[in-house]
């Protein structure tokens, strides 16, 4: 019997390059970011044994329910976020781990419908939680002081007018509550003004700041990095796809790594340690959406696709802000839902 078709509207990045680098997909495989069920899908469909999918969205059990009713006995989903991967697969009992895939920022899914609180062009509540519990984008901008919003827009965000778009946060709030993502690109819009030069709207990185400090997704990304490194059998296949220069520079020093030294990073030319590297890079420079792809999915313009294969085994222990990771006052942390 012919397999039901899953629709999604979510077009997952780069696939068409991840199959053509590992032409050859079998054994275990954990799809950490399963959104619509995009790379899964691939997965399964490329020779797979099993794919254990994690996210920490509830929105997207439905969809992973369908892939267990097609998939019976090849596909599980569990309900976490990436970075506690080795505790969530080590309650299945499995160990030989042959490939992980980790598609990072936010699907299609959370853009479009604007009840999540993403989407800079559909009004919506502002809310930004990838887990849809704990403190939301709300509680940041209406409460957190003028100087921390100030520094993750900065931090985050990579926005130059961090200071000027906090300053008007903090005094428009002081009359009314700021609680849709309208309010608060409007808000943006006026402090940055709509020059016909601006390539994306003005409120993009300050949105992608505020989304990204508030779910904790830089250092999660590197908490997953360490797990994934430590579940993957050495020979396993390690992918990420990132959407920011922040994520991508976390990733790129982070496959870089050498064992046994925090300070090693082989981009930084630093000495010391164990010259034995962790990973042999299938890919040298990171892999861009060509132009049919661009084509056919606009989003997929910022998408960057790393592969590396585990060659070593070893204890990794790095301090964060060599990778990358911004320092941002550490009461950021009553903000953050993840």
């Amino acid at each position: 019997m012919k397999k039901p078709k899953i629709v999604s509207k979510h077009v997952p990045v780069l696939t068409s390059d991840f199959s053509s680098l590992i032409p050859s997909i079998s054994g275990i495989w954990i799809d950490g970011t399963f959104g619509s069920g995009g790379y899964s899908r691939v997965l399964l469909e490329s020779g797979a044994e099993k794919v254990i999918a994690i996210d920490i969205d509830p929105d997207v059990l439905p969809i992973a329910e369908r892939f267990e009713e097609i998939w019976p006995g090849m596909f599980k989903i569990l309900t976490g976020n990436f970075c506690e991967m080795s505790e969530l697969v080590a309650g299945l009992g499995i160990r030989n781990i042959t490939g992980i895939v980790l598609d990072l920022g936010i699907s299609s899914m959370h853009v479009d419908i604007s009840t999540r609180g993403f989407s800079i062009k559909n009004d919506g509540p502002l809310d930004m939680r990838m887990s849809k519990e704990g403190p939301s984008a709300c509680d940041f901008i209406n409460y957190a002081s003028e100087t921390l919003i100030s520094e993750v827009l900065l931090k985050y965000g990579e926005e130059r007018h961090a200071k000027a778009i906090a300053k008007q946060i903090v005094s428009v709030r002081s009359e009314t509550p700021i609680e849709s993502t309208h309010q608060l690109a409007s808000l943006i819009e006026k402090v940055l003004g709509t020059g016909s030069t601006l390539r994306i709207h003005p409120a993009t990185r300050s949105f992608q700041a505020i989304r990204v400090a508030i779910n904790n997704e830089l250092q999660n990304l590197i908490q997953g990095l360490i797990s994934g490194y430590h579940l993957l059998n050495v020979g396993g296949l390690f992918a990420v796809i990132s959407f920011h220069s922040l994520e991508d520079r976390i990733v790129k020093r982070f496959f870089n790594l050498r064992t046994n030294s925090e300070s090693a990073l082989n981009e930084l030319k630093r000495i010391g340690g164990n010259s034995e590297p962790l990973f042999e890079k299938l890919n040298k420079r990171p892999i861009v959406a060509d132009a049919q792809e661009l084509f056919q999915n606009p989003r997929s313009r910022p998408a960057k696709l790393r592969i590396v294969k585990k060659i070593s085994d070893g204890y990794v222990k790095i301090r964060p802000e060599s990778l990358g990771l911004p320092n941002v006052s550490s009461s950021l942390r009553e903000f953050q839902c993840g």
